[in-house]
C-alpha cells in the first residue's frame, strides 16, 4: 500500500475519538509505519476556548490514541504533536516536512470542512475526509471515473484497499450527459454501449489487484449529485476520487466534482493525489512505469 506515513488532524472536539477510531481501522488495513496525531492550537496571544495548556493537550491526545489503539497497532509507531499557529499553514508544513502520504481529517455533519478541501488542493498527500458518525468500515467502495489517468490511479488504489478488506468488488461510476439530444430508449442504449466500450479500454491497463470492478453508468448533468445518489443506492461507505493539482485553479479541472462531494457529501471521501504529483523531474524521466502510464492508453 502507498500509505505508510499518516497524519491525523485533530480539532479538540468530541469528534476526535471517532476520528482516531477510524484511523485505527485504516491502520489495520494499510499497516503503516507511522501515524502522527497533530493538533494545532491558536497563537499564544489568542485565548483557547477551553483554556487547556500545551502539555495538557499533548497528554490528552496520547491518552486517547493509546486507549483506542491499545496493543493492536500492528507495529505501527504512534507519535503525538501539538503545534501553535495558523492551522492550515502548519498542517501543510507538517505534511511536507514529515513526508506524509495520507492525511485523515474529520468534520461535523452540519459543518462544511474548508480545512479538508483546502488540504486536498494544496497538500502533497492524499486526503481522507471522515464525516461525523461515519461507520468504521471501508469495504463498500465507489470510485467516480472520468477515464483520465488520475481516476485510473483512484481505481487502482480503491481495488488495493478492497483486496485488503476482503471485499469482492468495487463500484466504478461514470457519469455522462448529452444535452444536445432527446433521450429516448434506443438512443440511451447506444450511448451506454459506447460508454461500456470506452470503460473496458480504460480499465484494461489498470492493476485491479484481483478485484472485480462493477461499472455503473449514470446520465446526469450534475456529477456530484449523481455520485451521492449512487453512493446511497449502493450503501457505499467510502468514495475514492482522483485529484489533479494543488491550487484552486487546478482543482477546478477535477474539480469541482471532488470539491463538491467533499463539501456536501455524507460519505467518507478519499481524495487521491495523482501518482505523478510527488515525483521530481529525475524520477519522472527514470520511471518507465510512469512514462508508460502517462501515454495515450487512458485517452
Amino acid at each position: 500500500m502507498p500509505f505508510q506515513n499518516l497524519m491525523v488532524s485533530l480539532a479538540n472536539t468530541e469528534h476526535d475519538s471517532d476520528l482516531i477510531r477510524y484511523a485505527a481501522a485504516v491502520s489495520a488495513i494499510c499497516r503503516p509505519q507511522m501515524i502522527n496525531f497533530v493538533h494545532v492550537m491558536p497563537h499564544a496571544n489568542h485565548h483557547p476556548t477551553n483554556n487547556i495548556s500545551y502539555d495538557e493537550m499533548l497528554e490528552k491526545i496520547r491518552a486517547e490514541a493509546g486507549k483506542i489503539f491499545g496493543e493492536s497497532n500492528h507495529g505501527t509507531k504512534l507519535e503525538c504533536h501539538v503545534l501553535r499557529g495558523e492551522r492550515l499553514d502548519l498542517l501543510l508544513e507538517f505534511s511536507a516536512t514529515h513526508e506524509i502520504d495520507l492525511i485523515l481529517v474529520g468534520h461535523g455533519k452540519n459543518a462544511r470542512s474548508t480545512t479538508a478541501r483546502r488540504l486536498a488542493m494544496k497538500a502533497p498527500s492524499s486526503i481522507w475526509m471522515v464525516p461525523q458518525g461515519s461507520p468504521v468500515a471501508c469495504d463498500k467502495i465507489l470510485v467516480p471515473v472520468d477515464l483520465s489517468p488520475p481516476s485510473a490511479d483512484a481505481l487502482s488504489l480503491a481495488t488495493a484497499l478492497a483486496s485488503l478488506t476482503g471485499a469482492s468488488e468495487v463500484f466504478a461510476l461514470h457519469v455522462y450527459f448529452n444535452e444536445t439530444v432527446v433521450n429516448y430508449d434506443e438512443y440511451d442504449t447506444v450511448i451506454r454501449g459506447r460508454e461500456k466500450e470506452s470503460f473496458d479500454r480504460f480499465i484494461a491497463p489498470i492493476n485491479l489487484h484481483g478485484i472485480r470492478v462493477n461499472p455503473l453508468f449514470e446520465d446526469c448533468a450534475n456529477v456530484a449529485h449523481a455520485i451521492e445518489r449512487v453512493a446511497e443506492r449502493q450503501h457505499v461507505n467510502l468514495v475514492v476520487m482522483g485529484t489533479r493539482g494543488r491550487s484552486r485553479a487546478s482543482a477546478i479541472l477535477l474539480g469541482s466534482e471532488t470539491d463538491h462531494v467533499m463539501r456536501e457529501g455524507l460519505h467518507p471521501v478519499l481524495a487521491v493525489k495523482h501518482f505523478g504529483s510527488q515525483l521530481n523531474l529525475l524520477q519522472t524521466l527514470l520511471d518507465k512505469s510512469f512514462r508508460h502510464r502517462s501515454g495515450t492508453k487512458y485517452s
